[in-house]
């Protein structure tokens, strides 16, 4: 008895597999790469193919070994070439990642973004580094959430973002040291002074502190060393071009942080400067609320000598005195004549609205009158009877409830405490409400009964 050979002693099988698929044309290709391989390929990391490949060939299927025909490759690729179409293939097409691939990318990235904030944010106190111990229990901490596929900078950007609106971490970006270079313009009367001047205040205009700038050595005008905050670079090279400074930017330093042990002179050498910025920014604040405070006064003392000038004489010289005191309305007259025209409206529309409403209550008078005579029932005489005939039959019967009972206001006649919600329930109830509402007389049941009920609910 035979049996079949399924598998060939001589076939090589391929293991430690990645596949990159890609369709086109309406063909599907396929390369057999290593893994942990194609990412740093495509990063730029990896440039041997042979480093990539598993085999140099184009699949169109790699799981049953079935290769691409040089005929398809020229068609779809206008090349025959192999190794033209695995690169093609290995950038354009879908990598099938893993877990563990993946797991292991975003650690990657998760260690990027807290080495790159490590080294580019300090302690604002020290001017420290903090360690990436701390920077990544900080993450975790203010629920920062690193993506595999997006930019390592923009996500060290947001990063530091939150960790100061979380309050995390005492953190903020490291300045950068920076020069402001004064170019000769090649004039027999350049004042470099004047220029150095109007940078130093342009730079404290644009937040620069005065204790950043680094005071010149000797007669070195033409160069101002200072440090900033790197979101401000942009404004120090438009400075920098500024026609009343003609200069150029110069980048000493990308990070400036505090290195070595922390000894007390130093300690307190930064103290010191610490609080003399303060004192110096302090004072800074006052001159300015000063100024603001002068001005405003200023302004206040002109607008009025400017209505003093312009304004009409409204009285005469003997009575300047009382003028000031106690100033009167020039129009008292007619202000009191339109008081009284309006009076005089409001008194004539409520006479309107209460004759109005006369009209409507004598008009539902005469209407139920109407009704009763039609129906040939005295409306007084049967409500008082029957309301009293109530009231006697509850009270005899002494309620369904522990002889309590109930009256209604509205309709009149009293009722046991079931019979009571019923009966605010009723539609007699409701009409007669709407009756009392309008200022009519209530209609007993007896004649809310003989009536129709579409009648009373217009």
């Amino acid at each position: 008895m035979s049996y079949q050979i399924v598998q060939p002693t001589n076939q090589v099988r391929l293991t430690n597999v990645a596949v990159v698929r890609l369709s086109r044309h309406g063909h599907r290709f396929e390369v057999a790469c290593y893994r942990n391989k194609i990412i740093n390929y495509r990063q730029g990391t990896e440039t041997d193919l042979s480093e990539v490949l598993q085999t140099e060939r184009v699949f169109t299927n790699v799981s049953k070994g079935q290769f691409a025909n040089s005929k398809t490759l020229q068609k779809c690729f206008d090349t025959s070439d192999e190794t033209e179409v695995c690169r093609f293939i290995l950038n354009k097409g879908d990598v099938q990642v893993s877990d563990q691939e993946r797991a292991a990318q975003l650690e990657s990235t998760i260690r990027e973004v807290a080495s790159m904030v490590s080294e580019k944010c300090v302690d604002p106190a020290s001017r420290r580094p903090y360690t990436m111990a701390q920077i990544r229990d900080a993450m975790k901490r203010s629920g920062f959430m690193v993506h595999p596929t997006r930019n390592v900078k923009q996500q060290f950007l947001d990063c530091v973002k939150l960790l100061q609106k979380k309050g995390v971490l005492n953190i903020e970006r490291a300045k950068m040291q920076l020069a402001l270079v004064l170019v000769s313009t090649g004039d027999e009367g350049d004042d470099y002074v004047e220029r150095r001047n109007n940078a130093i205040s342009l730079l404290v205009e644009e937040g620069v502190a005065r204790s950043d700038i680094v005071p010149t050595k000797g007669d070195d005008d033409t160069r101002i060393i200072f440090q900033s905050d790197p979101s401000l670079y942009r404004k120090m090279e438009s400075i920098a071009r500024n026609p009343s400074v003609q200069g150029r930017m110069e980048i000493i330093q990308q990070c400036v942080t505090e290195e070595g042990d922390v000894t007390l002179g130093s300690e307190l050498e930064r103290r010191a400067q610490q609080q003399q910025q303060n004192a110096i920014n302090e004072e800074e604040k006052s001159s300015k609320a000063d100024a603001t405070a002068l001005d405003n006064l200023s302004d206040k003392l002109q607008s009025n000598l400017i209505i003093e000038n312009n304004a009409p004489a409204l009285y005469d010289d003997n009575h300047e005195d009382s003028r000031t005191t106690n100033k009167k309305p020039v129009n008292s007259r007619k202000a009191q004549k339109a008081a009284q025209k309006k009076s005089k409206k409001a008194k004539r529309r409520e006479k309107e609205e209460q004759a109005e409403r006369e009209q409507r209550i004598a008009m539902e008078k005469a209407r139920q009158k109407e009704r009763a005579e039609r129906l040939g029932i005295v409306a007084d005489g049967v409500c008082t009877q029957v309301a009293s005939g109530n009231n006697q039959t509850n009270v005899a019967e002494g309620g369904g409830e522990g002889g309590s009972t109930k009256p209604c206001n509205t309709c009149g006649g009293a009722f046991t405490s079931g019979e009571y919600r019923m009966h605010f329930r009723s539609d007699w109830h409701r009409y007669n409400v709407k009756l009392k509402m309008k200022g009519v007389t209530p209609v007993c049941e007896k004649e809310f009964l003989l009536c129709d009920a579409d009648a009373f609910f217009y």
